[in-house]
This record gives C-alpha cells, structure tokens and sequence, in this order.
C-alpha cells in the first residue's frame, strides 16, 4: 500500500509539473493591449468537469473518495517597514489576529475525525502566523513544510488596472499556478482512515489567495484584484469527488473583534 501510495504521488506531482507548464502557453493566447491574459480550457460562462486533469469520480467504487476542505488564511499583519523577509515579522496586533484564527479553526474542527494538513509559505510572516495557529489545531494535524510556490508574488495581470511586468507575472504565475494545481483537485481515492472529509489549512498570502479562489471558480484571474482579504482572513473552498467546487467564504473575519481588523497597514474599514 506504501508503494502504490508513493508511486500515486510521484506520478500526481509529475501531472502537476506538466500541467503547471502550460500557464505559459495559457498566457501566450489572447493579447489585450500589453496584457497578455489567462485562456480557458471552455468559454466562460461554462464548467470544465476536468478542470483538474482527473475524470469524475466513478460510482463503481466501494467507497466513495473524501471531499476536500481547503481553508485559505492569510497571514497576520507584518512590519513593511524593511525589505529584508526575514525582518518582515508579525507585529503584536498581527500575533493576536492569528491566536483568534487559532481558536476559530479549533471551533471548525472540534466535531471532526478527519484528516489534517497545516500547509504554510516560506515567507516569515506566514511561518510565524503558522506557528500561532498549529498548537490551536488536532494533535493529528500533518505538518508539512514550507512552500515557496505559496510566496507572494504577481500572479496575474489585473484588469482593471495598468499591466504589470510580463516577466515578473510570468514568473510569479507559473509558480502560484503549480502551488494551485498541487493543492486544488478532486480526491481520487478513500484516504487511510476511510473518513469522508479531509482538511487542508494553509497560510499564505493575499495575493495567492485571490488568485487561487478565481481559478478554483473557473472565473477570470486577471479579476483577482478586485477581491480583498483582510489579515488572518478565512477563505474557505470545498472540492467534491465529483469535481465539483464551492466556495463557502471569501475572506471571512467574523472571528476578529473591529480593534483586530488590519488590510497591511489600514485599521478597520474605512480607508
């Protein structure tokens, strides 16, 4: 079982190395002005049942594959003053924010058996919001190590707006796009404690965020700009063995009381 499970996942991430590659040539299609934009694999409007590369679940099965539970957090608020990463640290408002993200996830996962994964960037405030929350989360929680496919960056062109630098969003796209493509698909197979749910928690930024929860809508991720996520927000998308995907909540603060609201640098909502 061992074997065959590390040959699935050997060939998994061989799939999302390839499919990664074609964000390239995904960007090399239609050309507004100088913004190269995203091309989908069916018009707008419509639903790619293989968005992720995998068939639909097939019923013939014994046991049905989990849903997946992929909870988006970005990080707390952060010093901007240095542009040094590792100076780039949580402030004490940006610690509290993530020890109330802390309690909010134990109260998600109080009644749940189902498996757990806390996923985090590389970049310092994200570690550090990370390691806020992961004693608040089941002592059965995997934890896996950091990511640098999940750092900030450029993702895409936004529309509206002025284009950014083709190879900065190339550069930054391909890899939030492998970030994307390794995190977001359908279960294929019953995970090892047969339970019907699975957990994936992972801090990263706002940014990714954006991107990922446009992309995971099959909506056009140029939009990603227009959508905000305040600090240690709560992004929230299941994907079902069907392949189906619903996003459940977009940058959900309910849990941080209005003293603990922050957008970077901004307090509160009117700025």
């Amino acid at each position: 079982k061992k074997k065959k499970k590390e040959e699935t996942m050997a060939s998994r991430l061989t799939s999302v190395r390839s499919l990664a590659a074609t964000i390239v040539a995904g960007y090399s299609g239609a050309v507004c002005e100088e913004k190269k934009l995203w091309q989908p694999s069916v018009p707008y409007g419509e639903w790619d049942p293989h968005w992720d590369g995998i068939h639909p679940f097939a019923q013939k099965t014994k046991q049905r594959p989990p849903t997946r539970h992929i909870v988006l957090i970005r990080h707390g608020q952060y010093v901007e003053t240095y542009k040094e990463d590792e100076k780039r640290i949580l402030t004490s408002l940006g610690r509290l924010q993530a020890a109330k993200t802390g309690e909010r996830l134990r109260d998600m996962l109080k009644d749940s058996d189902a498996p757990v994964r806390l996923r985090v960037s590389n970049m310092t405030r994200a570690k550090e919001t990370a390691a806020i929350i992961q004693p608040y989360l089941p002592a059965r929680t995997i934890i896996t190590d950091p990511d640098p496919n999940l750092a900030e960056g450029r993702p895409a062109q936004a529309v509206p707006g002025k284009p950014f630098d083709a190879k900065i969003v190339e550069r930054d796209g391909l890899r939030i796009e492998t970030a994307f493509r390794h995190l977001f698909h359908r279960a294929t197979e019953p995970n090892p404690q047969s339970e019907p749910h699975e957990w994936d928690i992972v801090v990263c930024h706002g940014n990714v965020i954006r991107y990922m929860s446009m992309r995971a809508l099959q909506l056009p991720p140029e939009a990603w700009l227009r959508l905000c996520t305040f600090n240690c927000s709560i992004t929230y998308i299941i994907v079902r063995p069907s392949g189906s995907v619903s996003l459940r909540t977009l940058g959900d603060i309910g849990h941080l009381p209005t003293s603990l609201v922050t957008f970077s640098g901004h307090l509160a909502y009117e700025w």
